[in-house]
């Protein structure tokens, strides 16, 4: 599991978190084939927080079969996206719990939106100061629900990339100048702040 180990290693970098698990342990691959490929299930009990990631098993042996250079590429995106918002659901999770702060299912998915276009972007820099308006337009602005999904989960979802599309448009300047600490330091304020937090850096 050397790419799912390597994304999450680099979620945990892009955002300078040290979360000290490996997410195979929370692995729960599936074979389902519906459209949703990710899923993150929280349970609480009196003994703690039980987490499990489940990923499309099908996705997953793709990306294994990849260079590892090639798993941010454009050809691989329709598989790496699901396994990178599953991934930051993981870190964030774990990130609140070992902080004792509850978080909703809003905060989850916009804070997964902006961590899958911080990663695709970084991967391409430099040349990312020129491919930024696609990747911001292939990543959030096609954005539509999956079929099936009740009215309460389409308004979430639109709700965090709607928020997410207004932070990451305020990057450009940033994007532009080439000024990657600056883009970092920005981006690892968006992940440590709360909704409320989110939504103010957003301007929304």
């Amino acid at each position: 599991m050397r790419v799912l180990r390597g994304l999450y290693r680099g979620l945990e970098a892009l955002n300078g978190a040290d979360s000290g698990v490996d997410p195979v342990a929370f692995l729960v691959p599936f074979t389902g084939s519906g459209p949703r490929e990710e899923l993150v299930v929280v349970r609480e009990s009196e003994d703690g927080v039980e987490i499990a990631l489940a990923l499309a098993e099908h996705a997953l042996e793709r990306l294994e079969r990849r260079p590892h250079a090639s798993v941010l590429g454009d050809a691989a995106l329709a598989d790496t996206l699901p396994v990178v918002e599953g991934l930051s659901h993981l870190l964030y999770l774990v990130e609140a719990v070992r902080r004792e702060r509850p978080v909703s299912g809003l905060e989850l998915e916009t804070q997964a939106e902006v961590d899958k276009l911080a990663l695709c972007l970084l991967a391409r820099w430099p040349a990312a100061r020129d491919d930024f308006p696609r990747l911001v337009d292939r990543l959030l602005c096609q954005w539509s629900p999956l079929p099936g999904q009740s009215e309460s989960l389409r308004e979430r979802y639109a709700i965090a990339n709607r928020v997410a599309l207004r932070f990451i448009r305020g990057l450009e300047r940033c994007v532009r100048a080439g000024q990657l600490g600056g883009l970092r330091r920005r981006l690892r304020r968006f992940w440590s702040a709360d909704m409320p937090g989110k939504l103010a850096l957003a301007g929304a």
